[in-house]
């Protein structure tokens, strides 16, 4: 006999609703992480007054909308401490406010329409161990299939290909909208006269004569960029970035960012481009000094020295976020380098930008922004409701609470509870009773670490 499961044909009953809430408004783990559907981890609950400061030293070092092609090559987005006290400030979701503000439509509202550029996120999973700039550039290719810059590249390549007939009348709906979204529709584009495959083989043609590789032209051009990485593999996957005998992919993976795609975004019109390399200390912390020098060479050649269609054109920025035990040594082996002459690459340099720990009123604004997010009434928008004022009080006067990751990890425990028990306002002694009853949560010293960072 066979069991078929059942479709929910309407939501359950949110145990939340009861302390007005849609939801738990805290993720548990709270950990950032950009390609995750849920708003808690994807950055798009974000409190920015805890870090205006923050941001406005990262929009004169990077943003520059005036004098864009002045902005800085090289900056640090740092914090205090080791692996463990430097994580969970706020690094990755001050990354990922930038680049969906940037991203969303690619700087149209940022530049205020004067020209495009995009952001592309590096991340590792895992510590890397060998090979480390080439899974560095590998892991900006994988963002790049992911993140929408290659349908809108291609897209605005094909415009720039036909007529101002052809393109007016693939653009309008039937509606009489306009929708950009149509130039990558065949069929589309052969109801109105157009054959796809002769447009993008001259497409390809112009992407050649830019100085993109004839094959790497082709899948572009063609809208196969994604199945051309995967061909680069024996198993055909994208991840992990480093399988063992199964490099090829490696091996051209600085080429194919720092040339190619340079090449390519340019042609469709970039003006230039952002590379947040989050949690560099996956690549560095178990690097040997002699590897870390090696990595800093090989870094500085694809960022800032001459060697690469990205140096020439000036055309990515990078972002490095790390804790200060990390970025202490590399800043040692990037001046042994001899580096510093063209960018400084340490913590203490003016394109340095440090998140510190929020104060009591800014952690009180980042657990606003979770629960205003998660209202079932928006009047209440602003408030701690459904605390109160003494047992919000009383949460960030524990110890301990200072720390963003602590803090939401506890905040989570606090509702949970609230909701289990029925209740509809969290008190002093709710929040009392759901961190007794809790496993003791290490707090992280900032200081740690920094004797063995060099």
């Amino acid at each position: 006999m066979l069991n078929l499961p059942i479709r929910s044909v309407e939501p359950a009953e949110s145990p939340y609703n009861a302390l007005g809430l849609k939801g738990l408004p805290f993720p548990d783990p709270p950990v950032a992480n950009p390609y995750s559907h849920d708003p808690r981890q994807n950055g798009a609950i974000y409190a920015t007054s805890p870090v205006v400061a923050e941001i406005d030293k990262f929009e004169r070092l990077l943003i520059r909308p005036n004098d864009f092609s002045n902005r800085a090559r090289l900056a640090y987005l740092w914090s205090k401490g080791d692996q463990q006290s430097g994580r969970g400030i706020g690094k990755t979701a001050l990354l990922r406010y930038f680049q969906q503000r940037i991203n969303q439509d690619w700087g149209a509202t940022e530049f205020k329409g004067r020209f495009s550029a995009a952001v592309i996120y590096v991340s590792f999973p895992s510590q890397v161990g060998r090979r480390y700039m080439e899974q560095l550039a590998w892991s900006a290719l994988v963002d790049i299939c992911r993140n929408g810059v290659l349908g809108a590249s291609r897209a605005v390549l094909r415009l720039y290909a036909l007529t101002d007939e052809q393109a007016k009348a693939i653009l309008t709906d039937p509606d009489g909208r306009q929708n950009a979204i149509n130039l990558l529709n065949d069929e589309i584009l052969v109801s109105n006269g157009v054959q796809p495959d002769a447009l993008d083989s001259g497409i390809a043609d112009h992407l050649k004569k830019q100085g993109v590789q004839p094959s790497v032209a082709t899948a572009l051009a063609a809208g196969s960029f994604e199945d051309y990485l995967r061909s680069l593999r024996k198993d055909g996957n994208l991840e992990p970035f480093y399988v063992l005998y199964d490099t090829k992919g490696l091996g051209i993976a600085k080429s194919l960012l720092f040339n190619d795609m340079v090449y390519y975004l340019r042609a469709a019109g970039f003006a230039g481009g952002y590379l947040f390399i989050d949690d560099i200390e996956n690549l560095v912390d178990q690097m040997t000094r002699k590897h870390r020098l090696e990595f800093a060479k090989e870094f500085g050649l694809c960022t800032v020295r001459p060697g690469y269609a990205n140096t020439t054109h000036n055309f990515f920025s990078n972002v490095l976020t790390t804790h200060q035990q990390a970025s202490v040594g590399l800043a040692q082996a990037w001046g042994e380098a001899g580096l510093s002459s063209f960018a400084r690459l340490d913590p203490t340099s003016p394109n340095s930008v440090e998140l510190p720990l929020p104060s009591q009123d800014q952690a009180r604004d980042i657990i606003v922004a979770h629960l205003d997010y998660y209202r079932t009434d928006p009047i209440d928008s602003g408030t701690v409701k459904p605390s109160t004022e003494e047992g919000i009080a009383t949460l960030l006067g524990t110890p301990g609470m200072s720390h963003p990751r602590v803090l939401i990890r506890t905040a989570a425990e606090i509702v949970s509870k609230a909701a289990a028990d029925g209740v509809t306002t969290i008190d002093a002694s709710i929040v009392k009773a759901a961190i007794d009853g809790s496993p003791p949560i290490a707090i992280p010293d900032p200081t740690e670490g920094l004797a063995d960072a060099l």
